[in-house]
């Protein structure tokens, strides 16, 4: 089976970045899998993606119904309605992953989303907030087992 880590953010808007940071990190760990990262959705990463049996996404979220570095395990749907709005200029990955279906494109058949709790995504910086940045190694250490990568 090949499995995609993908990580979305920002890394120079401190905990926006969490997502490609925790991705990384995994990435050290871990050499059954392939790990990228992107700073974008929708069509500009499906191509990434083409040809991966599993994709395992990580990316910041801001919930406001939990502590900061809380990790969020979400199924599609709830990811897509109530966390990740695409812009009105483009679409987001899943609509995007529709499109590409009926191209019959090959898609991952399982995905695995992680949301982790944020706090600061408008601070120009390429760490993390120091709550999220401790929290890392354990949020790392958690995805690797509940995926089993190895």
């Amino acid at each position: 089976m090949r499995t995609l880590v993908l990580g979305l953010g920002n890394t120079i808007l401190s905990d926006d970045g969490v997502g490609i940071h925790v991705a990384n990190h995994i990435q050290q760990k871990c050499f059954q899998c392939d790990v990228k990262e992107a700073s974008a959705a929708g069509f500009r990463v499906i191509d990434e993606i083409i040809g991966y049996d599993k994709l395992i996404l990580i990316d910041s979220v801001k919930t406001g119904k939990a502590e900061f570095g809380t990790l969020h395990h979400f199924d599609r749907q709830e990811f897509q309605n109530t966390l990740h709005h695409s812009s009105p200029h483009d679409i987001s990955l899943f609509e995007a992953f529709e499109i590409m279906k009926k191209e019959n494109c090959k898609l991952p058949a399982e995905i695995e989303i992680y949301g982790i709790e944020v706090k600061d995504t408008f601070t120009f910086s390429e760490r993390c907030t120091p709550k999220i940045e401790a929290k890392i190694p354990n949020l790392v250490k958690t995805i690797i087992e509940q995926q089993n990568l190895k």
